[in-house]
């Protein structure tokens, strides 16, 4: 009998047991009589058997195994995170299952009927569907349909479902993100990025439309320029009609959604002549390794994500041992200053 072919009912066959009672040896259970124990054991030595983790978590209904699907993991905010994600998931015994939807829905539903199929402990969704203020019909279904049997953890706020939350709190960072702004004298300002039906979005908007209003600087009508992606190309779309406008009327400062749509935009910043932050400062949210990189280096708000990794595990071992468990975790955001923005200039 090969190695690389051998299961547990391989061995039940040969030891004269039940898979059930190779599977309790295996998990070194008490409720198997000695001489049992002592047939399996010898076979599992004589093939050299590595059980299969899988296998061995169906026993015990926990894989030890945590389902990650992502929007696209090309965007740096979502590798960042992941990394986060799995180092503590590793620290903790447990094992990650990437899936990277591509910014695709049918894919992204794809992926979660894998993911349902590999019975892992616990789901975390992020961006996609979990991150859509209205989620799509077929997705609402299938994620109520796995939410029945598997614990999901969302990353997104909206509550269209019955399931626990990992929520980053930015507030306190666009709060110090603002106030840095107006201590340089930037009263103008530009939203670059996104669409208001996808939850994060909606919510950075809103935020800063309230500091602003709360400090007497409500903004002209077209301050926030969507795009329908997040990527560096819809950013400098966005750049080239907005530097289209005489100098006079254009901001002082651009928030961009995240680091993809801002270097667009600085893109079409440079193109247009305009120098970063002489002539207009820039500011954006995520704050991965792009943002150190780039020239000039960018303020930015973003998540911790080492602790988010932290946090989620907690989360995960709550839900292991209550799968009824619910709960909204916030992960706390940082604000750093670069070199990206400096004194409003006068228009």
């Amino acid at each position: 009998m090969k190695r690389e072919t051998i299961t547990i009912y391989d061995l039940a066959r040969e030891a004269g047991v039940s898979p059930a009672t190779v599977s309790r040896v295996l998990n070194n259970s008490a409720r198997v009589k000695k001489e049992k124990r002592d047939r399996v054991m010898e076979l599992v030595e004589k093939y050299r058997f590595i059980p299969n983790a899988v296998a061995q978590g169906l026993s015990k209904n926990n894989t030890k195994t945590i389902g990650v699907l992502l929007s696209d993991v090309r965007n740096p905010f979502y590798s960042t995170l992941y990394v986060g994600i799995e180092t503590a998931a590793i620290a903790c015994g447990y094992n990650v299952i990437l899936c990277d939807a591509l910014n695709d829905p049918e894919i992204e539903c794809q992926h979660l009927e894998m993911l349902e199929s590999k019975n892992v402990d616990v789901f975390l969704l992020l961006g996609g569907g979990a991150d859509d203020m209205t989620p799509r019909p077929e997705y609402t279904q299938l994620v109520q349909r796995i939410i029945q049997k598997t614990p999901v953890i969302f990353a997104s706020g909206h509550t269209s479902f019955d399931a626990c939350r990992l929520l980053m709190n930015d507030l306190p960072a666009i709060e110090a993100l603002m106030a840095y702004l107006f201590s340089l004298g930037h009263k103008k300002l530009v939203f670059v990025g996104g669409l208001p039906t996808v939850f994060p979005t909606f919510t950075k908007i809103q935020t800063i439309t309230n500091i602003l209003d709360r400090a007497g600087l409500p903004q002209d009508e077209g301050w926030i320029i969507e795009t329908q992606r997040y990527e560096v190309d819809d950013g400098y779309q966005a750049g080239k009609r907005l530097f289209k406008r005489p100098l006079r009327e254009l901001p002082t400062a651009i928030i961009g959604i995240n680091e993809m749509v801002t270097l667009g935009v600085m893109r079409a910043a440079e193109e247009a002549g305009l120098r970063i932050p002489d002539d207009i400062s820039v500011a954006c949210f995520d704050n991965t390794f792009l943002s150190k990189v780039c020239t000039p280096s960018l303020t930015s708000v973003g998540c911790m994500y080492d602790t988010y990794g932290e946090m989620l595990m907690q989360l995960v071992k709550k839900l292991a041992a209550d799968s009824s468990y619910r709960e909204v975790s916030m992960v706390p955001c940082g604000f750093t200053i670069r070199r990206s923005c400096g004194q409003a200039p006068s228009r």
